[in-house]
């Protein structure tokens, strides 16, 4: 064996530790916040991961995709926007947190990131993902502070950033709009 084989060893077996440990938790946590229970069967295995993760990188979303920003305190504007997404989010999707994408990609329904986004955003204290199958189309949401310009003055807040990837499901959102 190599030293560079070891070495893809020695990462793999701290990523299925890793998973070992955290996954119990983000399962529960994950199942508390949406009122469904999810297993270790909803979760991608490492090497479907890592094919997932090739797939997201073979994807043209780096040229095809639409931002919408919000304020924190205006989070209904972005309920109301995922709500075109309704019906494509209500089937089963990849969903990943993204402090867990590397040991947790779920294949589940996915309609609950409709009512629950700021929930599912507090636990991961960043970024969820979402995808469909055929990695067409899919959306993250985020949250970070900037500088926004509300009610006549510059205020340093938090933002709730949506970005839509792919044709068909920013087509839905525009005609939300």
């Amino acid at each position: 064996m190599t030293s560079e084989q070891r070495q893809d060893r020695m990462k793999m077996l701290r990523r299925l530790e890793d998973r070992k440990r955290r996954l119990p938790v983000l399962l529960s946590d994950l199942s508390v916040i949406t009122g469904r229970q999810f297993s270790e069967n909803d979760v991608l295995t490492i090497e479907q991961i890592d094919e997932h993760q090739i797939q997201l990188n073979g994807s043209d979303f780096d040229f095809n995709f639409l931002n919408i920003s919000f304020p924190v305190d205006k989070a209904t504007d972005l309920l109301n926007t995922l709500l075109a997404l309704s019906y494509k989010l209500s089937q089963t999707n990849y969903f990943a947190l993204s402090h867990f994408s590397d040991i947790a990609v779920l294949n589940i329904k996915t309609d609950f990131v409709v009512d629950k986004f700021e929930d599912i955003v507090k636990l991961d204290k960043d970024t969820f993902t979402l995808y469909d199958h055929n990695y067409n189309n899919g959306l993250w949401v985020d949250i970070f502070q900037k500088y926004w310009y509300l009610d006549n003055k510059t205020q340093f807040i938090w933002i709730y950033e949506l970005r839509v990837f792919g044709k068909e499901w920013i087509k839905l959102i525009n005609e939300k709009l």
